[in-house]
Parts: structure tokens; sequence; C-alpha cells
């Protein structure tokens, strides 16, 4: 079996990858008792607010045309829809900074979070290099060059923990952690542009005109009407927890539960980041070929479900006295929270082939009726546990809704798949 694997294409490319992943989350790992010593919870509140906000913003800032990156056959017009990815990205970056004048105090005296006004102005910065970083990464995942991917990874967690580690120690407070997160996306994005920058060849860049960037903007629409507005809504329902625990519970709670979240996902981002680059361009490739899919949905998600259960079973069982272990006791409730959410996790990482499935057979509209439906349905139940119950209440049914929904997906993508090969749809 090694010997097949060690032969199997996707395999090895998932295995360049996880090497970059697990370097940085073994950075991550090791960073975390020391960082909890030299942070408080409000510290690690204040980051979750700014980096929530961030998630929320990441997606429009290409308006997901990175992701038709991969999909053409003909190089000339990956190259127009990479130059296209770009242009949005500057386009939403400028008008992030004329609209923080008038949002930014807003925000922060709506969420009870001053000190958050000041690094608001950061946060324009903070989605360009992120949206830029998208558009080269998925550009490196075309022409399947999965070890820069791998090392840029390794640059950004090398240089966020070092910059918070320092900050730390030198009790810089809140700066430590924001300033550690926006310096390691830049690195990691500096890295990869000189990395693409050489290999994007003169007659590429040649062949690039404005009538080809329109038509592959028209051709290719679904991704900023409905997967840009698909990501848009997930963020929003993956990021609003720590603004409903924040109104109700305080800047401390949603420490807790930021930390929670990171640490949780650590190993499921390990795999699944990694697998989702590799898989969406292996079944692009073979959707241009005009091969089925569904047979390699069915086994991808069954392999994962199986891989990851006995994980997230000791977690959900352990992970209160996992944390006072390794973090010290006065992170118990982090640990608490953390049992919820890996139900969520779980299903979230084995729904990863059926994401991507869905955006090769651009069905985009389905996805984002998905993600209204859950967002509503989260938002109510939450906000409804909130005012009655705790915040591990509210915690344990925002991450049990999260997991039916992911379920409920999986499901659908399997069943929406076979019947589309078999011309019913």
């Amino acid at each position: 079996m090694l010997k097949k694997l060690k032969k199997n294409n996707f395999f090895k490319s998932v295995m360049v990858i996880i090497t970059g992943s697990a370097l940085a989350q073994i950075l991550t790992i090791i960073s975390a008792p020391i960082l909890t010593r030299l942070y408080t919870p409000v510290d690690f509140g204040v980051l979750a607010y700014y980096t929530s906000i961030l998630g929320i913003l990441t997606p429009i800032m290409t308006l997901r045309y990175e992701m038709a990156i991969v999909l053409p056959n003909k190089k000339t017009d990956a190259s127009n829809i990479f130059f296209l990815s770009i242009f949005f990205t500057v386009l939403i970056t400028i008008v992030l900074f004329l609209v923080n004048p008038f949002v930014g105090p807003l925000l922060s005296s709506l969420l009870d979070a001053p000190q958050l006004t000041k690094w608001l102005w950061f946060m324009p910065i903070s989605a360009f290099f992120i949206g830029l970083y998208k558009t080269l990464e998925y550009w490196s995942t075309r022409y399947k060059k999965y070890k820069r991917i791998s090392y840029s990874r390794v640059i950004r967690s090398s240089g966020l923990i070092s910059s918070q580690l320092i900050g730390g120690w030198f009790k810089v407070g809140t700066i430590g952690l924001i300033g550690g997160q926006i310096l390691g996306q830049i690195l990691a994005t500096i890295y990869l542009l000189k990395k693409v920058t050489p290999n994007i060849d003169t007659e590429v860049l040649g062949s690039k005109n404005i009538k080809s960037v329109k038509s592959l903007a028209i051709k290719y629409k679904d991704f900023p009407l409905f997967s840009s507005t698909q990501a848009f809504v997930n963020a929003i329902s993956q990021n609003m927890a720590p603004f409903i625990l924040g109104a109700f519970f305080g800047p401390a709670v949603v420490g807790y539960y930021a930390l929670a979240l990171k640490l949780v996902k650590l190993p499921a981002n390990l795999l699944s980041e990694s697998i989702k680059q590799v898989y969406y361009q292996k079944i692009s490739e073979a959707y241009n070929n005009g091969k089925k899919l569904s047979n390699s949905l069915v086994k991808m998600t069954i392999s994962l479900s199986i891989f990851a259960f006995i994980p997230a079973l000791i977690l959900f069982l352990f992970s209160p006295s996992l944390f006072i272990f390794t973090l010290g006791e006065e992170w118990i409730e982090a640990g608490q929270y953390s049992r919820w959410i890996v139900i969520w996790l779980y299903f979230g990482f084995i729904n990863r082939p059926s994401v991507a499935i869905i955006q090769v057979f651009m069905m985009q509209r389905i996805l984002l009726t998905y993600e209204m439906i859950l967002f509503t349905i989260r938002v109510v139940a939450m906000i409804w546990v909130a005012l009655n119950y705790n915040a591990v209440a509210s915690i344990a049914v925002y991450s049990i809704i999260g997991g039916i929904f992911n379920a409920i997906l999986i499901l659908v993508t399997i069943i929406l798949t076979m019947k589309k090969e078999r011309g019913k749809i």
C-alpha cells in the first residue's frame, strides 16, 4: 500500500502541502502555552474581533475570481483571470480605506471595544495582502507548485508567532497579537509573489487584453454573484459567534472562544486545506476531460470521515483536561467550549470535497441558498440561547447546527452530482 501511495500523484501533492502546514501548526501548538501566559483573555478577545472582521472581508476581496484561475484549459484565459482577481483586490482595498473613518468608530462602539478603533485602520492592509495571497496561491495550484504554497504557510506562521512572542515578552498587549497577524500574512504574500512573478511568461503577459478580461469576467460571473456572496454569508455565519458572545458575556469569553477555536482547528486545517487545494485542481482537470466525479466524491468523503473520527472523539471527550494540562487551569473554560466546537469542525472537515465539486459544477446558487438558511437559523438560535442560558450552551447550539448543516450539504451534493452525471439535471 505504501508503494502505491508513493506513486499516487494526488497523495504526493497533498503530502507536500501538509508538510508545510504541519510545520506551521507545530509552531502554533508549541507557542500556545507561552502566549496564553503572556497575554490575557481580553487581549485574545480583541484579536478575535479583528480576525473575525477580517474573515468576513476576505471572501469579497477578489470576488472569488481567484478560484476560476484553475478552471480554464488555456493559459491565456488563466492569466487574464489572475489579473482580474488582482484588480478587484486593489479596488476593494481602496473602498475599505475610504469607508473606515465612518464605519470603524461605529463598529467599535457597537462591540463595546474602543481599543479596536485604531486597529481597524490596518484592516484594509490585512485584507489586501490576503486577497493577493489567495490569488497567488490559486495560480500556484493551477501549475501544481505545491511546494511554494507549503513554504509560504511556514513563513506566515513563523512570522506571526515570532512577532507575537516578542510582543508578549515586552508586555505590549493587543498590539503584539494583531501586529503578528499582519506581519505573518505580509511575509507569506511577498514570498509567493517572488516565486510567481518569474513564472508568468512573456507570451501570457503579452496576450492579456481588456476585451478578453471582460469576456472571462462574464463567463465566470457565478463566482462574484453567487460564490462570493455565499462565501461572504458563510464568513459572517462562521465569524458571528465572537460578536454575539461579546455582546452577551464580554470580551474575556470571546478570548476563551477564540483560543478554543484556533487550537481545535489546528488538526482539521492541517489536512483539510491541503486536500481542498489539491482535490480542487484534480477534479477541475478531470471535469475538463469529461470524467465522472461522483465516485471520487463519495470515496474521498468516506475516507475523510473515517480518518477524522477518532481524533474528533478524543477532543470531544478530553478537551477540558487537555487545555488544563497545556495552557493552565485558568483556560478550562476554553476547553469546555472546544468539545462542542469539534462537532461543527468534524463535519466541516469532511465536506471539503463536496464544496469543491459545487464550485467545479458551477452550482454556487445552491451553496448560497444553503448558507443563507444556515446563517439565519444559527443567528436566531444562538441569540435565543444566549438570552436564556450561558456561553457554553450558546456555543454548543451554534456548533451542533453547523455540524448538521454540513452533513446535509454533503448528502445533497452527492445526490446532485449523481443526477448531473445521469443527465437528470
